[in-house]
């Protein structure tokens, strides 16, 4: 049985792009033991993966902001789980000089690494037995799934398939029945983000259907905005601090999910729901899933986008 090991710690929408190279993986080896080496911060998307066998997870990003005893203690574990097995091959997907320790620990009988001009370190090179290089201007996705295929010999012979496998419950605080759209507000850089305004002006014209905002968050500013949000609607609802696992959940239920260039958003649209992308500062062709015919993008590199735009894809009349 082959053992491979997949090297990629950050962050949640890359480490969602991996996810089809890991499909293709099991589809041509479908005996190997696939473990995911991952921040510990988002070790929960790698685990709804069903070929991954095992999360190796490490404290790297709590580590940086404090070296607490327990962070220490998470790191031993994992280099204690990597000395334990003896992996036939390790695909470091992240290009860090990080990643690339981590897979000199695990001393695997072959250690592959991205080429240069995918470096996120330079020095991270040392530790591959050799590079692979896929095309640099194929999308992520894409990119990914070529460089397993170059990596491991094979051919690329299937649809994209994300394998991601959300749970069927919703929390219990949710109310029964009731139609609802899941509004992704916050993003890594504020120059992400989209204008308060347009958010109200497209959950307005929903509460008006008779459709709830759900509004997630993740930092205290993050909540700040959603409780803005909240105030200027009747029924939006600003839940818990909720962990991947149940956004997954509450988007695979959702009639829409709406959001910025972000790891959420970027999830509900490679779960196969209608999705409504916006994006102020990057460019969409690298990460558009041309695959779901129910993902939409708007907006780009200096063009923010109108909430018409939004209302005007969900057949809602302004």
């Amino acid at each position: 049985m082959k053992k491979i090991l997949i090297a990629k710690l950050t962050s949640l929408g890359d480490i969602l792009f991996v996810m089809p190279m890991i499909s293709d993986i099991q589809y041509h080896f479908p005996d190997a033991q696939i473990d995911w080496l991952v921040d510990a911060q988002f070790a929960e998307l790698p685990a709804m993966h069903p070929a991954i066998d095992r999360v190796i997870a490490v404290p790297l990003r709590g580590y940086r902001r404090k070296s607490t005893r327990q962070n220490w203690q998470g790191i031993r574990s994992a280099i204690q789980q990597l000395r334990r097995e003896h992996y036939d091959v390790i695909l470091d997907c992240h290009g860090m000089i990080k990643s690339a320790l981590f897979s000199q620990v695990a001393k695997a009988k072959l250690i592959i690494g991205p080429p240069d001009y995918r470096l996120g370190e330079n020095a991270a090179r040392w530790a591959y037995h050799r590079q692979v290089v896929p095309d640099a201007n194929l999308p992520a996705v894409e990119w990914y799934r070529s460089y397993a295929a170059l990596a491991l010999n094979y051919s690329i012979e299937r649809e994209i398939d994300f394998g991601i496998q959300a749970d069927e419950c919703l929390p219990a605080w949710m109310p029964a029945n009731r139609p609802y759209v899941m509004c992704f507000h916050a993003a890594s850089k504020a120059e992400k983000t989209w204008p308060v305004a347009q958010w109200l002006q497209v959950l307005q014209a929903l509460e008006k259907q008779g459709v709830m905002a759900i509004l997630p968050w993740g930092t205290e500013g993050e909540y700040a905005v959603a409780q803005q949000l909240a105030a200027g609607l009747t029924q939006a609802m600003v839940p818990p601090k909720l962990t991947i696992t149940q956004i997954a959940s509450l988007i695979r239920h959702a009639d829409w999910s709406i959001g910025v260039d972000t790891g959420m958003t970027h999830l509900a649209e490679n779960m196969g729901r209608a999705t409504i992308a916006l994006y102020t500062q990057t460019d969409s062709a690298s990460y558009h899933p041309v695959w779901n015919t129910q993902a939409y993008a708007l907006g780009g590199q200096g063009e923010v986008p109108e909430a018409k735009q939004v209302l005007d894809i969900m057949g809602i009349a302004t």
